[in-house]
């Protein structure tokens, strides 16, 4: 069958909602920059605290153009920093409560769409990790997170037909969705709320943290800056592309075959990240990252369409599922993933302005609890969110470049690497143990 495919699945089924935002020069309570899950779910806890605030959300496309409506469309309560490196800085009750909210978001996320009657296909099925060979397994076994269970090779095949399945690690603690219905229904609920949206509207700040938009300078109490990777060309954080595939809607008697009777979202065991889940629709929804870095960490639009990975990525399905050799690939899209250099997320508030962001692909529930503590922020309220460990945090700068680009390239190229070896070795790789302290992962 055709191995063919183009367009962002999620927005190719879901509809656009329009926005009537009224006039921008006028005085804001607060300016949000960016119209993606951050600047969308700070609006949404804001405008929950106090009705009455007056607030501007400024997007330079549409809502959601950005990884918000790309993105794997996992709704996990993954962090991207280990915490090894977080127990480093913080104490053990601070780690803890981190993960105990990141959990909690899955569910108040759940909970939202149901109030919103949002059609995102969100399911809280978990999450599975499977080890296809003796190395995967053995890593997988020795890094067994708080409530996440081991399963053998029998009850591994009885959640998923993957091939070459020795067992994996499961954990309850995700959700499968669209991410494009998701921010389509959260901006459609924010200007019936009374927040306004302004669509195509580029917006850059000064030194003094004052917005500039449509020639002339917002009036605002707050300003927050919710771009991400967006905010590019810096030594703050990179953009690294992820890139995905979905197949046509596939029958009943491919699942069958393939499992995921729960909408498990899964990926396997390899360092070359890749991610999966079984959409509302019954598609498989594929993503992978490799795409090389770009130099000075510009991003590029270029960098989101790259057939090599595209082909790669529909290579490994097949590997995964052979039965997929009788169906087509209809879609293959890409998106840019922040990360910081510390691979640590962010949320920095000065009483007036405040950003987020660096949340190395792991973005739709952690961009609803760092947009969450925003507000208590701003709102100046004290919570158990504002002592978590991304607020106030400080990111070390990238290296410059060159170094940058032979070292970010060096680390993509070597993934695969370990990859190879920990399936020829049968054991971890020593590969990735000798890189991990130096790509600060």
């Amino acid at each position: 069958m055709s191995d063919q495919g183009s367009g962002i699945l999620w927005w190719d089924i879901t509809d656009h909602p329009e926005f009537s935002p009224g006039e921008l020069d006028q005085q804001w309570d607060v300016v949000i920059i960016g119209g993606g899950f951050s600047g969308l779910w700070s609006a949404h806890h804001l405008i929950s605290s106090d009705p009455n605030l007056k607030i501007a959300v400024l997007e330079q496309g549409q809502v959601g153009s950005g990884a918000s409506g790309r993105n794997g469309g996992w709704a996990s309560a993954l962090y991207p920093a280990t915490d090894e490196k977080l127990l480093g800085h913080f104490p053990k009750g601070t780690v803890d409560n981190l993960h105990t909210h990141l959990r909690d978001a899955i569910d108040e996320i759940g909970t939202f769409i149901k109030e919103e009657n949002i059609e995102c296909g969100f399911h809280k099925g978990g999450t599975l990790v499977v080890a296809r060979n003796l190395g995967q397994l053995k890593r997988l076994q020795s890094h067994v997170e708080h409530g996440s269970t081991i399963l053998d090779t029998q009850e591994t095949h009885a959640r998923i037909g993957i091939t070459q399945a020795l067992g994996a690690v499961y954990s309850p603690h995700c959700a499968a969705l669209n991410p494009a219905a998701l921010v389509a229904g959260l901006a459609h609920s924010l200007e019936h709320r009374g927040v306004a949206i302004f669509e195509n509207t580029f917006a850059e700040l000064s030194d003094t943290k004052k917005v500039q938009a449509q020639g002339r300078e917002i009036k605002a109490d707050s300003v927050v800056r919710a771009i991400e990777a967006y905010h590019a060309n810096s030594r703050d954080q990179i953009p690294i592309y992820s890139l995905m595939i979905a197949t046509e809607p596939l029958p009943s008697e491919v699942f069958n075959e393939i499992g995921l009777h729960d909408h498990e979202t899964f990926a396997d065991g390899s360092h070359r990240v890749n991610y999966a889940q079984r959409t509302s629709d019954n598609r498989l929804a594929i993503g992978g990252r490799g795409a090389p870095y770009t130099w000075g960490s510009r991003r590029n639009d270029a960098r989101e369409i790259q057939q090599e990975i595209h082909q790669y990525l529909r290579k490994m399905a097949k590997e995964w599922f052979p039965i997929l050799e009788n169906y087509k690939f209809t879609h293959a899209w890409g998106g840019a993933v922040g990360i910081t250099r510390d691979w640590s997320p962010y949320l920095r508030w000065n009483g007036s302005y405040g950003e987020m962001g660096g949340y190395a692909g792991d973005g739709v529930t952690l961009s609803y609890l760092t947009a969450a503590t925003m507000a208590d922020l701003i709102m100046k309220r004290r919570s158990t969110r504002t002592q978590l460990p991304f607020v106030q945090w400080q990111n070390p700068q990238w290296e410059r470049e060159p170094l940058r680009w032979i070292a970010v390239n060096s680390a993509i190229k070597l993934s695969s690497a370990a990859d190879r070896e920990e399936r020829m070795t049968h054991r971890p790789s020593l590969i990735m143990k000798a890189l991990t302290p130096i790509i600060g992962k």
